[in-house]
């Protein structure tokens, strides 16, 4: 029997193909490319995945996995008031959407967010809404902190992260530089509008009489 892979290996050769697609793309990406990568030969691949739609599928569990294991340290973060700590959320979310990879790879990754009767959506509701939970609980505490009005969360967070979603569709770095500054200023006009304002002295009929 062949030698039992181990996770470090497995980790390594995956990472070998991510960095390659991100360089080339997809298509411009051969299984040889990946076996030169990491010194192998091409037919050992096949311990690690079978094909490219295999490794579509590896990439979006490790993206997966990357995302959980960051967003439950950035909600952790008790030097953050919470409305700092979704404004990380959502740039991390941003960051993680706008990685240099081709669209197949990319189109795979979002369709953890189409329709659940989706062909593609099977495993997606669950994905999703543990994804949207830290999310949604921190939108919730900004409210009852009243630094947001009074908002619904689910509805908030499904604005706020569907406009860093689309970021993957439109941000490139060469053309608009780093993405945190871009990112901030999208939070900040939609934390403006949400945020509690003060109370005007006098109503609308006091008002008037002046």
């Amino acid at each position: 029997m062949p030698p039992k892979r181990s996770a470090e290996r497995h980790a390594e050769v995956l990472d070998a193909a991510i960095e390659l697609i991100r360089q080339k793309g997809i298509d411009g990406t051969s299984l040889q490319d990946i076996a030169d990568a990491v010194g192998i030969k091409k037919g050992s691949l096949n311990t690690y995945f079978a094909s490219k739609e295999e490794l579509v599928e590896l990439i979006q569990a490790r993206f997966t996995e990357v995302a959980d294991h960051e967003l439950v340290k950035i909600a952790e973060r008790s030097d953050l008031a919470p409305d700092q700590r979704l404004r990380e959320l959502l740039y991390f979310h941003a960051e993680h959407c706008t990685l240099r990879i081709s669209s197949p790879v990319l189109v795979g990754f979002m369709q953890l967010w189409t329709s659940p009767s989706s062909p593609d959506g099977r495993h997606q509701p669950a994905v999703v809404r543990e994804y949207q939970r830290t999310f949604v609980e921190v939108v919730a505490e900004c409210s009852r902190k009243r630094i947001f009005r009074k908002v619904d969360p689910e509805l908030t967070v499904n604005g706020l992260m569907g406009s860093m979603s689309w970021c993957a569709f439109w941000y490139h770095e060469d053309q608009h530089g780093p993405l945190r500054p871009l990112v901030d200023k999208i939070i900040d006009m939609a934390f403006d509008g949400l945020r509690t304002r003060p109370r005007a002295s006098g109503g609308a009929k006091e008002r008037a009489a002046n």
